[in-house]
């Protein structure tokens, strides 16, 4: 399955500027995020493969699949319902994952959209398969 995804790292949200959060609550923006490009969901990985817009480059990242420690569908003490003009509807998908003996910690909004008016992403359906394979592991 794949979707077309805007990405940050956890670091990325802590160090946003004001500017980043003004265009994140303006209405035909997008959420916060580095990353724009496209997550790919396999039995065996998670893949994102894009361009970091800050840097103006290609950006690459897969986790396997039995690597990831942690998903949460809502918001959180690191990306708050405050960092997006969307809350409570427009939930970011946090995935944590092991990285070399580190975990790391990144946000998504697959599909980011507008229905109805409203900012909307597929997150809860990347949940619901990301859960799944999960489980499998």
């Amino acid at each position: 399955m794949k979707w077309e995804t805007l990405m940050a790292y956890e670091e990325d949200i802590k160090s946003r500027s004001f500017w980043d959060w003004i265009k994140a609550h303006t209405s035909f923006m997008k959420p916060l995020h580095r990353y724009d490009g496209v997550l790919e969901l396999t039995e065996q990985k998670l893949a994102f493969t894009g361009r970091d817009v800050k840097e103006k480059k290609e950006f690459k990242l897969e986790v396997e699949i039995g690597n990831i420690t942690d998903i949460h569908f809502g918001f959180d003490d690191v990306f708050t319902g405050w960092e997006d003009r969307a809350a409570p509807w427009n939930k970011p998908l946090r995935v944590r994952y092991k990285s070399k003996e580190v975990e790391k910690t990144i946000y998504l909004f697959a599909n980011f959209h507008h229905k109805y008016g409203m900012r909307t992403s597929d997150n809860k359906e990347v949940f619901e398969k990301l859960k799944s394979l999960l489980k499998r592991e």
